[in-house]
């Protein structure tokens, strides 16, 4: 997709490799014996590069060429006929309006043939077509960033998977950093795709943005059926690196491990980082009005605790002062190095049982 950008204005984009080799590689079309596409475009391309000779009369070799382009164009042919059960955009356009980029993309397969020397391959292409708000762009690559890119061959990818099931019970979708060329606009759609398209699928999404990774932990938090781990490297004392992995393990359940440690600084900052990220998702759900501070680190969990207090003055007036004054006596000054303040192990576990009891009051459904 990266090559596309590099194009001259006077060049027209080519998708034959990025479909090939890419994103239908392991497309089947039942008129084929079973074999994926990349087989068959091997077994092509394998033919097409053998030498004639004594050995291999070009007689021969115009009959393997002429039998495996014969197989390659009527599978690969097939899901660019619109009146065809596989007809690409029939199943990716559905999910490529999802990412509301307003576009509108037709594909063109000219059908491959050999030169006249049988040396190469002639019209080995496929053109794209776009128009966006209606109107046709003349240069499509000069139009299409990486994110519009990214989001037509995400789509083209899980439309045919969406064609071509695995065809078993237990169906899997592992998919690799594929949201690097995404913004934050363009990752949600995504994940919105997944998780109503493929529900039948386990899923693997694997992220190397830590940022990110948070952003959508939160974002699933409020799904059913996912689950977030953490690998890290962990050096040895004998100098080589071993996986360190975190199942699944909430801010509350790292302050709550850390305070069976007794390393209580440690489980006050995990139970200050729950009631921060708490509060801020539940600003967020219920739309509530917060101070605005032009810049992002001039907000404080003060902003967010005072847009909160409203709705649960009424019936959980107790929960407040136990939040405020644990905030007080134990998150905020367990938090920072001084030596003269105890570090009581009570009022730390009676701290993390508050903010239990305000993410159990916050996620209840409101009453109408």
């Amino acid at each position: 997709m990266l090559n596309i950008h590099h194009l001259k204005r006077g060049d027209s984009i080519n998708l034959i490799d990025m479909l090939v080799n890419g994103v239908l590689r392991h497309f089947k079309y039942s008129l084929t014996g079973g074999k994926e596409l990349g087989e068959l475009w091997t077994e092509l391309n394998e033919e097409i590069s053998k030498t004639t000779g004594r050995a291999y009369p070009i007689n021969r070799k115009r009959s393997a060429v002429n039998a495996a382009l014969k197989t390659f164009n009527k599978a690969f042919g097939e899901i660019f006929k619109p009146t065809s059960l596989e007809y690409i955009l029939r199943h990716a356009k559905p999910i490529l309006d999802t990412f509301e980029h307003n576009l509108d993309i037709r594909l063109t397969f000219p059908q491959i043939r050999p030169t006249e020397d049988y040396l190469g391959l002639e019209n080995a292409r496929v053109d794209i077509s776009v128009d966006y708000a209606g109107k046709k762009i003349q240069d499509p690559h000069l139009f299409l960033n990486e994110a519009r890119l990214s989001a037509i061959a995400i789509s083209i990818y899980l439309g045919m998977i969406k064609r071509h099931p695995q065809g078993i019970d237990h169906k899997i979708l592992f998919l690799d950093d594929i949201f690097i060329g995404l913004d934050i606009a363009n990752r949600l759609p995504l994940l919105k795709i997944l998780d109503e398209h493929f529900g039948d699928y386990q899923i693997f999404i694997t992220t190397y943005d830590k940022p990110w990774f948070e952003y959508a932990k939160t974002y699933l938090d409020h799904k059913s059926g996912w689950k977030t781990m953490e690998f890290y490297a962990q050096l040895t004392n004998k100098g080589y690196e071993i996986p360190y992995i975190i199942d699944d393990h909430d801010l509350l359940d790292k302050a709550e491990s850390h305070l069976q440690s007794s390393d209580y600084k440690a489980a006050a900052v995990y139970t200050r980082s729950a009631f921060e990220k708490i509060i801020r998702n539940y600003c967020d759900k219920q739309c509530k009005l917060v101070r605005f501070h032009a810049k992002q680190k001039k907000y404080t969990s003060e902003d967010f605790w005072n847009a909160i207090k409203p709705d649960l003055e009424n019936s959980n007036g107790q929960l407040i002062s136990e939040v405020e004054q644990y905030r007080d006596l134990v998150l905020n000054t367990f938090s920072h190095y001084n030596t003269e303040k105890h570090e009581i192990r009570t009022e730390l576990a009676s701290a993390i049982q508050a903010i239990k009891k305000l993410k159990e009051t916050l996620s209840k459904p409101k009453q109408p």
